[in-house]
């Protein structure tokens, strides 16, 4: 079976300065019929040499593959001497220097015979056979990184192809940008052009820098009756015995056009060449059909070659024309890109002196790099810078990416599986539900104590004044824990008010009551043991959308929003943040300090927000975040000063954190 093998060359992408090259040959008859070499080559890091070692590659690759003298030698020997040729070039450029350093060299040079591939690899280049679908990468395993100054090319791949097979040799590792079932989709070995042409469009805004590429296709080889492309050419019989050699004449500007068209194609970025140029090359088509030069000339054909001949040129001139408005646009693209990447660097620079100028320059770079991704072009550098900018604002806001790193105590085995607060009494933890009290002591966890039926605890806190944690139920009622006893606290109006929240302070419990747009105080009468009637604490601002509060002698109270508002006697205060977050607080749930603490902290999802106390400006400036791993949703806090952990609590466990 002969097989008619074709190929194409591709590159995608942007120069980045790199070398890039592909090379081809092919003979039309040998020993073992026609035979074809390439080289897919780029060098990085040496753009002096680059191009004469790639020359150097290329003809030594050729000479010694289609040696006269060797022709008698089966194809593998003679591949097996090119790559000796190969790495004798490679070894003399190394003697010229010092260092013995030519670059990174990432290179597939392959060889076909007789319907058999022969390959060799190095760096990361690769070579993949696509067979009824089917992706293998046929170049795996012939390139021994660790043997850096002895030879580039060693071991050799070998096998026969089938008609219907496609061969791509890339410069680098093409699966790192799709995948196998991406590619087996897009290849049709019927037509190469196409396929290439949907390779790049895919890649296009996928890739950092430039790769290059070969396709290779092949189907049976069929021959073509006398006429335009036989071997022996055609002539045209213009009378009195004057004719003209069509191959002979035109075989020159046919290949300077092949070369044109390879230039062109390589010249535009992810632009569906074919099917922008498809109605004229169909126009090509039906002349070339309406044609018939066997049967000589005439007017009426001088005529539709005339219209034919202006056409095309339109055609053409329209397309260069067209390429270089597609060129001023992913320059200017391009452009953008690279202010946005200054743009980060000043922002990271400015950051130490002025957060919010900082913040501003980032805005900046942020909307120029998100008009080049939104206009589908240079994806993947957008991508990076996009991601350049979010990991400038983390540096910026000092997150900690920190790990729950112990389990302190699984409160699930004992039916904790909705846990909503932790609260640190002397020598234990005390963890509630809407409906159970669980204690912690030692990390060991007691069985349950169930709350009054019909009540759904919403929030505690431990009542220093009593020694004993105390529990708010959504209808208003107050429990105190002791000696394993619950047992309700009353007013002496009755009934307490509702809210959200409770905490204590002194010898008085704080209520948090948004839907009264009110903190309510009782005081605790310690010789009646009963709480005296509520009284507003709030003289001024709003509370209708808060969510939680703690006290230090400072009443901090948390909106939905994330904002911190702080009260002094019931008076709201003017409390600023300072150095706010570039990422807010996006669904905080609770804040939590104490009077000995010069920080104040804000939980938000598997985040938790702090804040240094400035008691010259009274001010809260934002010190850093932590970022919790193994926990999505904490739902209580509590820090302890003597050890300096944290300790996190979740629906069903408390972690031990050392930040």
């Amino acid at each position: 079976m002969s097989l008619k093998i074709q190929y194409e060359f591709l590159f995608a992408g942007r120069d980045e300065g790199n070398f890039l090259e592909n090379y081809a040959y092919e003979v039309t008859e040998n020993r073992g019929g026609a035979g074809q070499v390439f080289v897919c080559l780029e060098i990085q890091n040496n753009p002096a040499e680059a191009e004469s070692m790639g020359e150097a590659i290329f003809e030594a690759l050729k000479l010694a593959f289609f040696d006269h003298e060797t022709s008698s030698l089966e194809a593998y020997v003679r591949f097996e001497n090119s790559l000796k040729a190969i790495n004798h070039r490679i070894s003399d450029f190394r003697k010229g220097k010092l260092q013995k350093h030519i670059g990174t060299v990432h290179a597939i040079v392959a060889a076909i015979e007789g319907g058999t591939l022969y390959l060799s690899q190095c760096g990361d280049s690769e070579a993949y056979l696509i067979r009824k679908h089917f992706v293998s990468i046929v170049s795996e395993g012939l390139y021994d990184p660790s043997n850096r100054d002895g030879d580039m090319f060693s071991s050799i791949a070998n096998g026969d192809l089938e008609s219907g097979d496609f061969v791509l040799f890339s410069t680098t590792r093409l699966l790192r940008y799709v995948t196998k079932i991406e590619l087996s989709r897009m290849i049709v070995s019927s037509n190469l052009q196409r396929t290439l042409a949907d390779l790049r469009d895919m890649l296009s805004g996928e890739i950092l820098g430039r790769i290059g590429f070969i396709g290779v296709s092949t189907t049976l080889l069929t021959y073509a009756p006398s006429g335009i492309g036989d071997e022996r050419g055609v002539a045209l019989d213009f009378g009195g015995g004057r004719k003209m050699d069509i191959a002979a004449s035109f075989g020159p500007v046919i290949e300077k056009a092949k070369q044109f068209h390879r230039v062109m194609m390589d010249r535009v970025k992810g632009a569906r060449l074919f099917e922008r140029v498809g109605p004229i090359g169909r126009f090509a088509s039906e002349i070339k059909q309406r044609l018939s030069w066997d049967e000589g000339l005439n007017k009426d054909k001088i005529l539709v070659a005339f219209i034919a001949v202006i056409v095309l040129l339109a055609g053409g001139i329209w397309f260069v024309r067209w390429n270089q408005l597609r060129s001023a646009e992913l320059l200017g693209f391009d452009q953008k890109l690279t202010e946005a990447r200054q743009l980060v660097s000043d922002a990271e620079s400015q950051g130490v002196i002025d957060k919010k100028a900082s913040g501003i320059l980032l805005q900046a770079a942020e909307e120029k790099t998100r008009e080049v991704l939104n206009s589908g072009q240079y994806r993947d550098k957008s991508r990076e810078i996009m991601t350049l900018i979010q990991q400038t604002r983390d540096l910026l806001d000092n997150i900690k990416h920190v790990t729950a790193s112990r389990v302190y105590a699984d409160l699930s085995a004992k039916g904790g599986s909705n846990n909503l607060g932790l609260i640190a009494g002397r020598d234990r933890y005390y963890v509630y539900d809407s409906e159970k009290l669980f204690e912690v002591i030692l990390d060991k966890v007691q069985d349950p104590i169930k709350f009054e039926s019909n009540e759904t605890i919403i929030s505690g806190s431990y009542f220093d004044l009593q020694d004993q944690p105390i529990f708010f139920s959504k209808s208003g009622k107050l429990y105190a824990y002791a000696s394993g006893v619950l047992r309700e606290m009353v007013a002496q109006e009755g009934a307490m008010r509702k809210g959200v929240q409770i905490t204590d302070w002194g010898n008085r419990v704080y209520i948090l009551d948004p839907a009264s747009d009110q903190i309510w105080k009782y005081p605790f009468v310690k010789s009646t043991s009963v709480f005296g009637s509520a009284e507003g604490y709030k003289t001024d601002g709003k509370l209708d959308d808060a969510i939680s509060f703690t006290i230090d002698a400072n009443v901090f109270v948390l909106a939905s929003d994330g904002g911190i508002d702080r009260y002094y006697g019931g008076v709201k205060q003017s409390t600023q943040i300072e150095k706010a977050p570039f990422t807010p607080l996006a669904k905080p749930t609770k804040i939590y300090t104490d009077s000995e603490m010069n920080q104040l902290f804000v939980i938000d999802g598997n985040r938790i927000f702090a804040y240094v106390k400035d008691l010259k400006t009274e001010n809260l400036v934002y010190s850093h975040q932590f970022v919790v791993s193994g926990i999505s949703d904490i739902r209580d806090i509590h820090y302890d000063k003597n050890t300096e952990k944290f300790y996190l609590l979740d629906a069903s466990k408390i972690y031990e954190m050392v930040p």
